[in-house]
């Protein structure tokens, strides 16, 4: 088969004229009616890319994947078969809400929900425009957006049939959080870039298992971990002290206890001034057993809520530099 040579011009311009001679035939909608018998075949955008998000501008990896999806359809469109698709919007996507707040200046959940969703949905026209120009065929008269009720109704049917079928089950997972947007981030959210930040970090007392009276002090930079730790770790080769704070036994690390004052009821006192009862390498504390200190998880503590040895455990950096436990992370 001989193949006529392309016109002279530009591939540009070439391409707009095959787009305007679609338009004018209105080509797409004549290839639907033409397999309207055939076998379905239905698509529903996104699956594996999105859908997209309308509150986002649309990139060059974008092109890749419609591309490659519109190459699918046309080839089932081919066979004769019937392509239903449909064009469907997602309204997530945490840095692009953040930059509209700041344009729109409001802050927070409660401001968004005062101004509405829709504010936020500005990119549609660009996505549509990215998608005629590309040649991307899509039914753009009916699509699914995922913060209609009638979208989010359905996705409650389908958890509600996972359920009856016993297919679903709960867990705990811990994720980054952001406090002012009130949402958890996901992994592409959080590599937008982190700021120096000072933040107070958390002295805890773990109640020794069956001693009511003795505990062990622990110093953490992660607070947010409290409600699902399973261990306490000590460095092997480091002392630590038992000390009667106010009829309370604390177990600290020795260079803690002459440096630092005692967090809560106490704060102002050096931990050194208190009685000194007993005194522990931090080998001999491997395997005591402590009370979970938040009841928030329930966690079998058959083999959890016990003191580890780790050599990673410090006894100095920033916790020595601030009275009050700051770190700069």
């Amino acid at each position: 088969m001989a193949y006529e040579p392309l016109p002279p011009g530009s591939l540009d311009a070439l391409e707009r004229g095959l787009l305007e001679q679609w338009r004018s035939e209105d080509l797409f909608h004549r290839t639907l009616e033409a397999t309207r018998e055939g076998r379905p075949f239905v698509f529903y955008e996104g699956p594996y890319e999105g859908p997209p998000t309308a509150n986002g501008r649309p990139g060059i990896h974008h092109v890749f994947a419609r591309t490659i999806k519109d190459l699918i359809n046309r080839y089932q469109t081919m066979l004769g078969r019937s392509v239903t698709r449909i064009a469907g919007w997602d309204t997530h996507g945490l840095p692009v809400e953040i930059e509209l707040e700041k344009e729109l200046n409001i802050s927070g959940k409660s401001d968004i929900e005062r101004l509405g969703v829709a504010e936020f949905f500005r990119y549609k026209n660009d996505w549509e425009s990215l998608s005629e120009r590309i040649g991307y065929w899509l039914d753009y008269a009916r699509p699914y957006v995922t913060y209609a009720n009638d979208y989010v109704e359905s996705v409650w049917w389908i958890l509600k049939q996972l359920a009856d079928k016993d297919l679903l089950f709960k867990g705990h997972k811990v994720l980054p959080y952001c406090p002012r947007c009130g949402t958890a981030l996901s992994s592409h959210e959080l590599a937008q870039g982190y700021a120096t930040h000072r933040s107070p970090s958390i002295y805890a007392l773990f109640q020794l298992a069956e001693e009511s009276d003795r505990h062990l002090l622990v110093w953490t930079t992660t607070p947010w971990t409290l409600p699902s730790n399973v261990a306490i770790a000590v460095h092997p080769d480091f002392r630590y002290v038992e000390l009667d704070v106010d009829g309370k036994r604390v177990i600290v690390e020795q260079t803690i206890a002459d440096t630092k004052a005692v967090p809560g009821a106490a704060r102002g006192r050096p931990l050194g001034t208190f009685p000194r009862v007993a005194e522990f390498s931090g080998r001999d504390l491997v395997g005591l057993r402590y009370e979970q200190l938040l009841d928030a998880v329930e966690i079998d503590s058959g083999r959890a809520f016990r003191v580890v040895a780790g050599d990673f455990v410090t006894s100095d950096g920033p916790f020595h530099r601030d009275p009050l436990g700051s770190y700069q992370r």
